[in-house]
């Protein structure tokens, strides 16, 4: 594909973007003063959400407590994603499990974006908020720390 295949508008656009991506390389892990300016790069650091859940557990969340929800939710966890979870600013987690029916017979299997603030956590607090952990970490937390 030529230049005089694509419309000025295209060639526009493809030309903004190439300006766009260039400032950001520029930019990137550079301090902005008091505010940075529109377009500049913000490097985000990933936040691990700290839960206490595991291969195994069973968890209730209700229709607020996970993303695209068509009711309350009870799932058997099969995998904890955090690899994934932590561009949710630890609020939010990937959990893939298997859905329990109201009758207690598995049902499909389907990955959720959890609230954090739903699940056991690791540092639960003594009010009675969030259960304790009852799982070993291999990051320290849990009931061994």
């Amino acid at each position: 594909m030529s230049a005089f295949d694509l419309s000025p508008a295209q060639i526009r656009n493809r030309l903004i973007l190439r300006a766009r991506q260039a400032a950001l390389t520029a930019r990137v892990g550079l301090p902005c003063d008091k505010e940075c300016p529109i377009g500049a790069a913000v490097v985000r650091v990933p936040v691990v959400p700290q839960v206490c859940v595991a291969p195994g557990d069973v968890v209730r969340l209700g229709k607020a407590d996970y993303r695209y929800p068509a009711g309350p939710l009870r799932l058997r966890i099969v995998r904890v994603r955090l690899d994934v979870s932590q561009w949710y600013d630890g609020q939010w987690v990937w959990l893939e499990g298997v859905e329990i029916g109201p009758d207690g017979q598995d049902g499909m299997w389907r990955p959720v974006l959890a609230r954090v603030a739903a699940l056991p956590s690791l540092t639960a607090s003594g009010c009675g908020t969030s259960p304790p952990c009852v799982h070993d970490h291999p990051d320290g937390g849990g009931p061994n720390a």
